[in-house]
């Protein structure tokens, strides 16, 4: 097969990631993801192809989207060149990756590997980690906890623990029955996967995680327990905006 094929393939399928990651949800992804790969099998089988010729064949691969990206920044106006990383490592992280770890071979782990490296090698102020189908499935059956998990983990609260279940049963039996309640997990589900990726690389990421908990999460937990219900929407969707405007537009 021509290089040129594959590489106008991913190229492809990089921009359908960038659609569907536009519409990033649990009740979606799923479906999202086999379609898209039942759409791109030729593809997958050149890549399969490729990646097993050799080491030197896995590094051109693993360039062709990191530098188509690179390529279609560069005209763009600082502000929008911003936004559009966002959407692209959205697209990345969500769709991207994950289906480029499902080709059918012993390289793949190398190849995904070499993908995310190659990535941030060219994006140092937008770094991705590497992601699964799994991992995101995972994550969705956390439900509203992205964010709120991250921080308990870093307070060494567990999985389980009494914060984390009462959130959760505060999505399911209040947020999800109303609608500027779906709207905010809706929000949530779209920016938080990138935010808690981006405070991870901070130095000082424990103390962003206290101070999330400190202004929003304590509080959150506080008015749940008072059936303070609206207040703690509100509180929410307030810790959202503010996460929203300083890790992904400043």
């Amino acid at each position: 097969m021509e290089n040129s094929t594959l590489k106008e393939k991913m190229i492809e399928f990089f921009r359908n990631s960038l659609d569907m990651s536009k519409s990033f949800q649990k009740k979606t992804y799923q479906n999202q993801i086999q379609a898209a790969y039942d759409e791109y099998q030729d593809m997958f089988q050149m890549l399969q192809e490729k990646i097993e010729s050799s080491d030197e064949a896995i590094e051109e691969v693993s360039s062709y989207i990191p530098e188509y990206a690179a390529e279609s920044l560069k005209d763009l106006p600082k502000r929008k060149q911003q936004l559009q990383k966002i959407d692209n490592n959205m697209a990345m992280v969500s769709f991207f990756v994950p289906l480029m770890g499902k080709v059918r071979s012993d390289k793949a782990e190398h190849f995904t590997d070499q993908l995310v490296q190659t990535w941030n090698e060219m994006f140092p102020d937008a770094k991705i980690g590497k992601s699964s189908v799994d991992q995101i499935e995972g994550g969705f059956k956390k439900g509203l906890c992205y964010i709120t998990t991250a921080v308990c983990e870093s307070l060494g609260k567990s999985d389980d623990c009494y914060e984390l279940t009462l959130l959760r049963e505060y999505r399911d039996q209040y947020l999800m029955n109303t609608e500027e309640g779906k709207e905010v997990v809706k929000e949530y589900y779209n920016i938080a996967p990138t935010i808690v990726n981006r405070i991870g690389r901070e130095e000082k990421a424990g103390e962003v995680y206290e101070g999330i908990w400190t202004t929003y999460l304590q509080p959150c937990v506080n008015m749940i327990e008072k059936d303070e219900l609206e207040d703690c929407r509100e509180t929410y969707s307030k810790m959202v905006y503010e996460l929203e405007k300083r890790y992904l537009y400043s």
